[in-house]
């Protein structure tokens, strides 16, 4: 949590905070009872009134659903700003995180999969509702089975197509054909969608490849599905929902029949690995503050009060759907284990060689120099001798730097940025590749020519080109700091490998045909990020 942060939303006190995006923040919360759930609250300088109607529309559709492939819905505040939504809350890793972690599942585990997806879709369905963005990131894997989450473009019968004229809405390569044709969702492109996620699932590769937007649609449209090296008895169900025209797609009732005899998700040892135990959540605000989640002086906020601002509260025993959020992948309680989403040191499929990560270096290809690999402390807290947390907060969340990004055409960074040091920031040298890349990996370089400033921190933050990223992962990952050597030596990091961690802020895609956007932070000993410099390089 951060200072400006509210302590409690709708009545409900708040623990932690668990994702976030370009409309707002979501948090943990939790009732009085002790339910925990999750606050999804609308920036009160938010004003853009499609986004707002949306938002509307996302409670007025999920109020219409009863499923047992999604949360219940807690209460909704929609009057007046903060606007927010309040569901159950469900543990458990997407789909996405879980297959980047872990690799792709085993034939009987995406056959039960698919049958169980199928099933969630049809109740869905039959409730006139569609869900219009399936994606192996709004996949939630909870210990009892796959929920369905992210209902923000879900549409109902009988409500308004919010989408401009021209536009769709949806994730490349998982989008339906008809919808990219003619804007015309059918419960049918849930199906295409469907045969998309599993597809990854199996594969671990995005269903129609990578690269620009342009060219996924073109193969979408006219090209076929990724399905090499995948079981046959995956792979003909998955043809048989990725037909081009929806009414040749095979039915969610036929689908669920033909996969329903590989037996339940929920039992199935694979799936029940990558799930793992539940997190161990705080309680109360005062657990939250012990555990550093909340800033101490909360610890002793009252618990749920009788006035809660909000202009409607749904009860739980409504019963309807709402957004679900994945493990909070930023929070330290119980999530940096194990667990699906753990942390890449606890050990498991994705702990990393001992001695690897960013690495400050006099000279040479190998070997560590003065600076040396360097392990900061616990996050929020600055170890001896300055040393920033692994975790640190970028504090220029302006549009601007949000914008930011390299393009070979200019040859630079756009739109202009202040750094936080024009001194500083004129020595800056940064090294990337300047002709078109090719391999899988990428060193990148950074030193100040003449100055050399004492006990100085330096992260690098990488994007990747405009229009990978869909709803939930943008592809935007940060690296831990690392301490400058000193003098006119060089420091690197290696991406994507120095940027595969839980506190990297996204999965860390692999390098892809467009241009990258390589952001320099100079990292004060409390975590907090400055702007400093920017470079990019062009894959080809």
């Amino acid at each position: 949590m951060r200072p400006e942060d509210p302590a409690e939303i709708g009545g409900y006190p708040v623990l932690a905070r668990i994702g976030a995006g370009g409309m707002g923040q979501v948090y943990l919360g939790v009732t009085g009872g002790g339910r925990h759930v999750a606050l999804k609250v609308i920036r009160d300088d938010f004003e853009n009134p499609q986004a707002l109607a949306r938002f509307r529309r996302e409670v007025a559709t999920v109020e219409r659903v009863r499923s047992r492939f999604a949360a219940a819905m807690v209460g909704a505040g929609l009057d007046a700003p903060p606007y927010w939504l309040a569901t159950e809350y469900v543990p458990g890793p997407t789909l996405r995180q879980a297959v980047a972690q872990y690799g792709p599942l085993p034939p009987d585990t995406c056959l039960r999969l698919l049958a169980a997806l199928a099933e969630g879709l049809l109740e869905i369905h039959r409730q006139g509702v569609q869900h219009r963005d399936l994606k192996p990131g709004n996949v939630i894997l909870a210990p009892d089975g796959p929920r369905l989450i992210d209902f923000g473009i879900a549409r109902g019968e009988g409500q308004t197509q919010i989408t401009q004229t021209g536009a769709w809405n949806g994730t490349p390569g998982y989008v339906a054909p008809e919808v990219v044709r003619e804007q015309l969702p059918l419960p049918a492109s849930d199906v295409f969608s469907l045969a998309g996620t599993v597809a990854y699932a199996a594969t671990g590769r995005p269903p129609f490849g990578g690269g620009r937007i342009e060219a996924i649609i073109h193969r979408t449209l006219s090209g076929e599905i990724d399905l090499a090296g995948v079981d046959p008895r995956v792979a003909d169900l998955v043809r048989e929902c990725a037909r081009k025209e929806p009414g040749e797609r095979i039915t969610l009732e036929r689908l669920a029949a033909s996969a329903a005899g590989a037996g339940a998700l929920a039992q199935d040892p694979a799936y029940r690995r990558l799930v793992g135990a539940p997190p161990m959540l705080p309680a109360t605000v005062a657990q939250a503050a012990a555990a550093g989640l909340v800033p101490p002086d909360r610890a002793r906020t009252p618990g749920l009060t009788g006035g809660r601002r909000r202009a409607a509260v749904i009860g739980a025993g409504a019963g309807v759907v709402a957004v679900v959020l994945a493990v909070a992948l930023a929070a330290r309680f119980g999530f940096d284990g194990k667990d699906g989403g753990g942390h890449p040191d606890a050990g498991g499929p994705s702990a990393t060689r001992s001695g690897a990560g960013p690495v400050a270096r006099t000279s040479g290809p190998a070997g560590t120099g003065a600076g040396g690999s360097t392990r900061s402390p616990a996050a929020g807290k600055a170890g001896p001798g300055g040393v920033p947390p692994d975790r640190i907060l970028v504090k220029q969340p302006t549009d601007d730097f949000g914008r930011l990004a390299w393009t070979k055409a200019n040859a630079n960074c756009l739109p202009a940025i202040r750094p936080e040091s024009d001194s500083l920031a004129t020595e800056l040298q940064t090294s990337t590749p300047r002709t078109p890349y090719t391999a899988k990996s990428v060193e990148l370089g950074a030193r100040f020519k003449y100055d050399s400033p004492p006990r100085y921190y330096l992260a690098v933050q990488v994007r990747p080109p405009a229009g990978m990223g869909g709803n939930t992962i943008t592809g935007v990952v940060t690296s831990k700091p690392v301490k400058y050597p000193g003098g006119s030596q060089w420091l690197y990091v290696h991406y994507p490998a120095d940027f595969k961690w839980s506190g990297s802020g996204s999965e860390a895609y692999a390098l892809a045909t467009g241009d990258w956007t390589v952001i320099w932070l100079h990292v004060h000993p409390n975590g907090d990020a400055y702007y400093l410099g920017c470079d990019g390089f062009t894959v080809k």
